[in-house]
């Protein structure tokens, strides 16, 4: 647009000058006039019709000067100069000054010329037919570029917006998979520690026992070391799930039958005892909330094999269909610095996807304590407001 406006005002400023110097008596006024017209001319062109304020002010202030140009005896060219600023103002102009300057511009003109008629020959002449459709072609086919050009600008606003929303889709998608990946490291990682860690403490154990009565009774031996063949094959199994991705899915998790297992496993493998206190029917769990408090109750028991040297066991989960309690409790040693591991982070890591809380509390002398407890309501509130975003 501006090497194009550019062209066109030189052209019909040439056209004009000539005219002006041609017919035109010379006089001081008449030269600062038309000095005047074309340093507003080129000063829109030197902010390459980027500055909105110089626009409309030049453009205004230039009909003003070309309507005197008319008034100085025998001046000629002036209509040129209309033409000049009919054609910048439709071009450049914003909506819909641009159609209120071009009325203008054309008014402007149809009036000096009439002034200019009427102060040579005593009679008001107005512009010719073929004149008239010369200011209605220039003003069409300015505006028909005006279009194309604006066409042209808001398809390529639009393709380097499609170019960002692109690249943010990309950076989003490649952030997904980085979290997704991230998320199944993590999920892998929680149930080896929790699975297989569970089963290799079982399996150390019974291998410790058997060692134990290896030289004072064999045949009891025997028996702890078929345990421990039973203990490894359990372990391997799981690992052969959780690589081939069939392990049992939470979807269709029973905790009930799971805890009992693994109380019964715990305690003819170390003598464990351990007392569940759970009424499935009244709690209403989800799979996930089943399969999610089985693994904090299977780290639990791991721990105590462990470390606490506990005899005495009691799982505890109460609740209804707005929320649920849960408490595991062993008779151990206890500490009075309880350090949170990878055990305790993973508990609270997978209550923390329930929406609920969990908390820890061991003294010395005194055993381990968890509780915990699942808002149901919070959670299906917060579902319901993510539904209607």
């Amino acid at each position: 647009m501006f090497i194009w406006l550019t062209g066109t005002k030189i052209v019909l400023y040439s056209w004009f000058g000539i005219r002006v110097f041609q017919k035109t008596p010379l006089s001081l006024p008449l030269i600062a006039v038309v000095l005047v017209i074309l340093a507003s001319g080129m000063w829109r062109s030197y902010y390459r019709y980027k500055n909105a304020k110089v626009n409309v002010i030049t453009l205004l202030l230039d009909l003003i000067f070309a309507f005197l140009i008319s008034l100085f005896p025998e001046s000629a060219g002036f209509d040129k100069l209309f033409m000049i600023y009919l054609i910048e103002g439709t071009a450049i102009l914003p909506k819909p000054s641009f159609m209120i300057y071009a009325v203008f511009a054309a008014t402007a003109s149809v009036g000096s010329h009439a002034l200019f008629e009427f102060k040579e020959t005593g009679q008001m002449q107005f512009l010719g037919i073929a004149e008239i459709l010369l200011y209605g072609f220039a003003f069409i086919l300015v505006l028909s570029e005006r279009r194309q050009r604006e066409q042209r600008l808001a398809y390529e606003k639009l393709s380097k917006e499609l170019e960002y929303v692109n690249l943010l889709l990309n950076e989003s998608i490649a952030l997904s998979e980085k979290l997704a990946s991230q998320a199944e490291r993590r999920r892998i990682a929680s149930e080896i520690h929790d699975s297989l860690g569970h089963n290799l403490t079982g399996l150390i154990l019974t291998l410790q026992a058997g060692k134990k009565l290896m030289n004072h009774n064999l045949e009891a031996s025997m028996t702890h070391w078929d345990k421990a063949l039973q203990v490894s094959r359990i372990a391997l199994n799981s690992v052969r799930e959780l690589v081939s991705e069939k392990r049992e899915s939470y979807f269709d998790f029973d905790l009930c039958s799971h805890l009992n297992e693994m109380a019964f496993e715990a305690q003819s493998l170390t003598g464990l005892q351990i007392d569940i206190d759970i009424k499935p029917q009244e709690l209403f769990l989800t799979s996930k909330e089943n399969f999610n408090l089985y693994r904090i109750f299977q780290e639990a028991i791991t721990n105590t094999l462990r470390h606490a040297n506990a005899d005495h066991v009691k799982i505890t989960i109460s609740g209804n269909q707005d929320s649920v309690t849960f408490s595991y409790y062993d008779n151990g040693v206890g500490t009075n610095n309880l350090q949170r591991g990878n055990g305790l982070n993973g508990m609270k890591e997978r209550i923390s996807q329930l929406g609920g809380d969990i908390s820890f509390l061991s003294q010395k002398e005194k055993g381990f304590k968890i509780s915990g407890h699942l808002d149901r309501r919070r959670v299906r509130n917060e579902q319901n407001n993510n539904s209607n975003c």
